[in-house]
């Protein structure tokens, strides 16, 4: 199945024939036999080969893979060139019951996808890696929503995703996960990691078209969610009741509250529990549940509170940022100590086990106030 390379210098790049056998049989080695293959003829950059593998024990799926574009020295940036990662070939899963030969363009995409993607670093003297992400601002297919797409690893281990060449050169194989508008825009956001932690642990690379997106098309409103904390008892069967998961979302809303940052149409339709959650009357994390449906969101703050609250309540942030999900695992540290904090009880979850009273709340205050301050002098500083 490898071909030799031509020395023509018109001709499209090629791997050697010794690099091509390596790159089919780590193919064959890692997803399966190749039972045949399509081919590009007419080219002048790239050869492009698609490996097409039946569903077998080792995947049960339709695995399509290119061989060709790694033959094609990306402009990787300098600085981490000595990393190798100039050669590349993808990846797509497809299900069992894809019709993998079909003509329609609800069948073929993913080929299309393949040779779209396979010239993109040649038409812009680019490079693509693990966590990329390419818009293609249309639908792939009219029976699916997806319109980009980004590269992570094909497996969970680090070893099968590169192939060693005959030269010492290395090829890095990169699975194509397709993903919907609202799942772009997050990763574009917040990084790969954090879209991956949407997905979850059970998140397969088998491209499922009617899967749901895994992050709401409004996400840029949700501040936070009961649920994702409180799940988190459920999975590691933590012995705290599930209002906890509203702990720190009371703290952060009744500082919000009491600082006059929600809006005035929030304010007007809530006014009398937001009163009786002044005069200590009603345990917020229970009108945090039953009227908000546990969401904190954006539109229920006023300018002022919406900003401090982007500045502010951010997950996804660097090191250097300020952070409150980093300050509620402050305050769990400083209610339990290092050795507590880090006991197997807590799951990693101390912040869950914190006991919900004037004591938590003042103590949250000490930390949302300093950072109240730092975003006023970060105010100030913009506008001047």
């Amino acid at each position: 199945m490898a071909g030799k390379k031509t020395e023509n210098k018109n001709s499209p790049k090629l791997y050697t024939y010794e690099q091509l056998q390596k790159v089919e049989d780590h193919i064959e080695k890692y997803y399966g036999t190749i039972e045949n293959y399509f081919q590009e003829t007419e080219t002048d950059d790239i050869r492009l080969n698609i490996y097409v593998i039946p569903p077998n024990l080792k995947k049960r799926c339709w695995t399509l893979v290119t061989g060709g574009m790694g033959a094609f020295e990306m402009n990787v940036p300098e600085s981490i060139r000595e990393k190798k990662l100039s050669r590349c070939e993808f990846v797509i899963s497809l299900p069992p019951n894809w019709n993998i030969h079909g003509d329609e363009l609800e069948d073929c995409w993913p080929l299309h996808l393949l040779k779209l993607l396979s010239r993109l670093p040649i038409k812009e003297n680019n490079w693509l890696g693990w966590g990329h992400s390419v818009d293609y601002g249309t639908n792939f297919a009219p029976n699916t929503q997806f319109s980009s797409i980004f590269l992570i690893s094909p497996f969970d281990e680090t070893e099968p995703c590169i192939c060693k060449l005959p030269d010492d050169d290395e090829v890095n194989f990169y699975q194509i996960i397709p993903l919907y508008p609202s799942e772009l825009e997050f990763k574009n956001k917040n990084g790969t990691s954090a879209l991956l932690d949407q997905f979850g642990s059970d998140f397969s690379r088998v491209i499922d078209i009617e899967r749901p997106a895994v992050v709401e098309e409004d996400f840029m409103n949700v501040i936070d969610t009961v649920e994702s904390h409180s799940r988190k008892i459920a999975e590691k069967s933590l012995d705290v009741p599930s209002i906890c998961g509203a702990n720190h979302i009371a703290a952060y809303l009744r500082w919000i509250i009491e600082h006059n940052m929600l809006s005035e149409d929030f304010v007007e339709f809530f006014e009398e529990e937001i009163q009786a959650i002044r005069d200590g009357k009603l345990d917020i994390r229970k009108f945090i549940i039953n009227s908000l449906s546990g969401e904190l969101l954006l539109d229920m703050l006023n300018d002022e509170g919406s900003k401090f609250t982007q500045y502010y309540y951010n997950f996804y942030c660097d090191d250097e940022d300020p952070c409150f999900p980093e300050d509620v695992d402050n305050v769990a540290m400083d209610y339990f100590g290092e050795e507590k904090y880090n006991c197997r009880e807590f799951g990693d979850e101390a912040y869950l086990f914190v006991p919900y009273n004037e004591d938590y709340y003042k103590a949250m205050c000490g930390y949302i106030d300093k950072n109240y301050d730092e975003f006023k002098k970060y105010t100030l500083n913009i506008e001047q």
